[in-house]
């Protein structure tokens, strides 16, 4: 027969419960009185016993942390027994490898107060909490709808990996602020500062092979460039540089490592566009 298993909630209810009995003169089924001593100081279950035994040697407070500067990480120990309560059933296979591979992810993930440096990071950690930032969803009772974006997080999954395996080409790579909803005022004011609709996504400023640079527009697999776009990357390509568009991510990526797999600046190494 397997154990009982009860939180520490659970043990408090049945103490008090225990006392209000005795109390009332009841007796249990075989005549004695009522006796719950032995749940005091019990531990919940095996898992919460092992989780506080891990906070113990980590020297964590109730938090997750080992103070109050949200900076703090949790042991290696610890992190692999929070590791295992991360729901990772709607979480598409990417994002569970990354998690997997990646501990300040899986921090952010699991210790609500921890604020990562990267908001790569943190945009990623915000996903792998609620999956319909990516994919959308309908009007609930609970919840407002939400449109999909998926190519945002083709975005972030970019920048995400050039921050973390490529970091001397993340500091010349940027994102070009195009999309998204804002108000009227703003909006004439970015173009005011000099923002061109159907300017590329990413701009990657180091010069390769016969290029000055890339451009490069990110779609989803199923979206289509615009035709103020299409000029755009034609004139782009025919100022020097390596401009082209691609859907999905695995096309972005891969035509940003063909790129950073060209020499250094030569005037001569071309890539198909």
């Amino acid at each position: 027969m397997a154990s009982l298993r009860l939180n520490e909630e659970q043990v408090n209810k049945l103490l008090e419960r225990q006392q209000e009995m005795k109390s009332r003169g009841v007796k249990t089924g075989s005549g004695r009185d009522f006796n719950l001593s032995s749940l005091n100081g019990r531990d919940c279950s095996t898992a919460v016993k092992r989780i506080k035994q891990a906070k113990q040697k980590a020297g964590m407070g109730a938090g997750g942390h080992t103070g109050n500067d949200p900076k703090d990480k949790p042991s290696p120990r610890y992190l692999a027994v929070l590791k295992q309560g991360i729901n990772t059933g709607n979480l598409p296979s990417w994002l569970v490898e990354y998690i997997n591979e990646d501990d300040e992810l899986a921090t952010a993930i699991c210790i609500k107060d921890y604020k990562p440096d990267s908001p790569h990071v943190a945009a990623l950690a915000k996903l792998a909490l609620d999956p319909t930032r990516m994919t959308g969803r309908k009007k609930t009772e609970k919840h407002e709808a939400r449109k999909a974006n998926y190519e945002h997080y083709i975005q972030v999954r970019i920048f995400y990996l050039l921050e973390r395996f490529y970091p001397n080409e993340y500091k010349l790579v940027k994102a070009v602020p195009n999309g998204g909803l804002r108000h009227d005022s703003v909006g004439w004011e970015m173009l005011a500062e000099g923002q061109k609709s159907g300017s590329p996504d990413i701009d990657i400023e180091i010069a390769k092979g016969r290029y000055f640079g890339m451009k490069l527009e990110v779609k989803t697999e199923t979206n289509k460039a615009t035709s103020i776009q299409l000029e755009k990357i034609e004139l782009f390509n025919s100022a020097g540089f390596y401009a082209v568009v691609r859907n999905g991510f695995d096309d972005c990526w891969n035509a940003i490592m063909n790129y950073f797999g060209l020499p250094d600046f030569d005037y001569t190494t071309e890539l198909a566009a």
